[in-house]
């Protein structure tokens, strides 16, 4: 875990003195660390969010955790489904999974919503062809910030 986590700020770090020479400047970055209250698995314990925020891709949202490094190897897309005073929601979904169980889903739709007071969050994953809902509760941060 602690490797994966070094791996992902030095993603999100970018390369050293990159603004020097005219580079965009490095993605906004959120962790979050959350309890799954569903027992499944399918709630990461650790998740990290970028966003760019200059150059060709400015706006792009990617997601990336324990599960995704599993099952895809890579970030995957995320965007944002809803964004008020009180909180801010992203969502992104995995397709044709096998949980350690042997179960499939045909796809994972994952929505994860960040109060911005105090950044407590809750991220619920809905499975297509279930009618149960898993979920988990956490906190997350910009380490910016």
């Amino acid at each position: 875990m602690r490797r994966l986590f070094l791996a992902l700020a030095l993603i999100a770090a970018g390369p050293a003195g990159a603004q020097e020479f005219g580079a965009a400047p490095p993605p906004k970055v959120m962790m979050c660390r959350l309890q799954d209250d569903s027992g499944t698995g399918w709630v990461p314990d650790f998740l990290m969010l970028t966003r760019q925020t200059a150059g060709p891709h400015s706006g792009r949202i990617e997601v990336f955790d324990p599960i995704l490094q599993r099952l895809v190897r890579r970030p995957v897309p995320a965007s944002v489904t809803a964004d008020d005073a009180a909180a801010r929601s992203y969502g992104w979904a995995l397709s044709g999974v096998r949980n350690q169980s042997g179960q499939y889903a045909a796809r994972l739709d994952y929505r994860l919503t960040v109060r911005k007071v105090d950044g407590h969050a809750w991220l619920t994953v809905s499975a297509q062809g279930y009618e149960n809902t898993m979920q988990g509760q956490g906190n997350c941060m910009s380490p910016q910030d």
